[in-house]
């Protein structure tokens, strides 16, 4: 068996149109994508079209992530976003060009699966934990320690943190694909995902993993986000999103740490002002 590895997309779909040429002759079995499909991005629907026809060319295991889950929360229980804001004038985007029908098909994908696959080992598949959807190893390290030391499969897959990393702990290896949309490599300019070969390891199923990080074309993509109004919508995290991709470095993070501690208050309370000082600290 043969699989792909994808997280993290986050509506990029220049960098996903490069994944799929990647694995077009790898005759790869199966995809597994770990969510966080869209939001901060331009143009969520090409994404949406990409994922739809790769579910139809390929057999597909997927999950859900947070962005997805804040995206079903919203359509219940509208949170307030509001356009040409820093804090969530992206949100307000995606939400605003995501359709009912896909609202609902990312409310039938589980929060984390176990996947027992034909000559594969048994695995769990998760955006951030496999009890949590924001579980981010990258972020707490402890935590790994933690949900590795319990687990009882040989393979957890998982996303969220966007760094690229393979662990081996307690019998359990961690493999997380990276970013295909927004990779923190410290490089920029490029997309990451994960391929997985199965293989003997003393008379028991195991992968062989490769990380694979490939170029796209993000001028194209950061162009879009001019072309979509996507300058203005989200401000200074649209900024910090363009810079990310660009440098590797995660912007995006840093600009909301940043903020948060200049003001001491909640995201959504945050003024244009404060984000504007938090940008210049950080040179976006």
């Amino acid at each position: 068996m043969k699989l792909a590895v994808i997280s993290d997309i986050h509506g990029n779909y220049k960098a996903f149109e490069a994944f799929l040429a990647y694995i077009k002759d790898k005759e790869v079995d199966a995809i597994l994508c770990l969510g966080d499909y869209v939001t901060d991005s331009p143009y969520p629907q090409r994404t949406m079209e990409l994922l739809f026809q790769m579910m139809e060319k390929y057999t597909c295991y997927m999950v859900r992530g947070n962005r997805e889950q804040y995206l079903i929360d919203n359509y219940y229980h509208p949170q307030g976003w509001k356009p040409y804001s820093s804090a969530n004038g992206l949100l307000y985007y995606a939400a605003e060009n995501i359709t009912e029908e896909q609202i609902h098909f990312f409310e039938s994908l589980p929060e984390a699966r176990e996947l027992h696959l034909p000559g594969c080992p048994p695995m769990i598949i998760c955006h951030g934990t496999p009890d949590e959807l924001r579980g981010n190893f990258f972020e707490v390290p402890e935590l790994k320690e933690t949900v590795l030391k319990d687990l009882e499969v040989p393979y957890l897959l998982g996303g969220h943190s966007h760094n690229q990393e393979m662990d081996c702990r307690y019998g359990t290896t961690y493999v997380n694909p990276g970013s295909v949309g927004s990779a923190i490599d410290g490089v920029g300019r490029r997309a990451q995902f994960a391929m997985l070969q199965t293989i003997q390891n003393e008379g028991k199923p195991a992968f062989a993993v490769e990380l694979v990080s490939i170029s796209y074309d993000i001028d194209s993509y950061l162009q879009d986000f001019h072309a979509a109004g996507l300058d203005e919508m989200g401000k200074v995290l649209t900024r910090a999103i363009k810079k990310t991709a660009l440098t590797g470095i995660n912007y995006f993070y840093e600009a909301v740490l940043e903020a948060g501690r200049i003001s001491g208050k909640p995201l959504p309370e945050i003024s244009e002002e404060v984000w504007e000082q938090a940008a210049e600290k950080l040179e976006i």
